[in-house]
């Protein structure tokens, strides 16, 4: 993943920025929802335990700790999926989500939250979801490897040393 960042550093138009979004690693809360009330019925399970995405932040903080980008800002926002029924769901997770789960405990507690006498009734999958805007740090160059740079025909900056 940091080779993919250092590549997206070399071709990012001056200017631009990165923008980061993936999940925060937190298994996502499987709820229903009965007219106003949201009830929580357990939690989705990936078979990898959402590693991708702590290794996702481990890349990020190499490349700003690297001093490749920095961080202009970032927060966190809660993606919510909502589904007619847990067989709408679990089709959903079987198209897109291939190493996704619901355990018994949390599918018969949907069943019985569906099952009530309420009428607008949905299962929700929340998600809570980083966004990170990264902005590039120009990299200081030679004079050698300025000029390669500009023999193939890309802009660079320069940094006069003040030390």
């Amino acid at each position: 993943m940091v080779h993919a960042l250092e590549k997206i550093h070399r071709l990012i138009k001056p200017g631009g920025c990165l923008i980061d979004i993936h999940p925060s690693g937190e298994p996502p809360s499987l709820e229903v929802q009965a007219g106003t009330r949201v009830t929580l019925a357990g939690w989705l399970h990936e078979s990898d335990d959402y590693v991708e995405y702590g290794y996702a932040d481990e890349a990020l903080a190499r490349v700003v700790e690297s001093g490749l980008f920095r961080v202009e800002r970032q927060g966190t926002f809660e993606f919510v999926m909502r589904a007619d029924s847990l067989a709408d769901l679990r089709a959903f997770l079987a198209e897109g989500w291939e190493d996704a789960s619901i355990d018994d405990r949390a599918a018969a507690s949907i069943e019985e939250l569906m099952g009530g006498p309420e009428q607008d009734k949905e299962v929700l999958l929340r998600e809570v979801v980083r966004i990170v805007r990264l902005r590039p740090v120009p990299v200081r160059q030679s004079g050698a490897a300025q000029a390669s740079a500009g023999d193939q025909g890309r802009e660079s900056e320069t940094f006069e040393d003040d030390s």
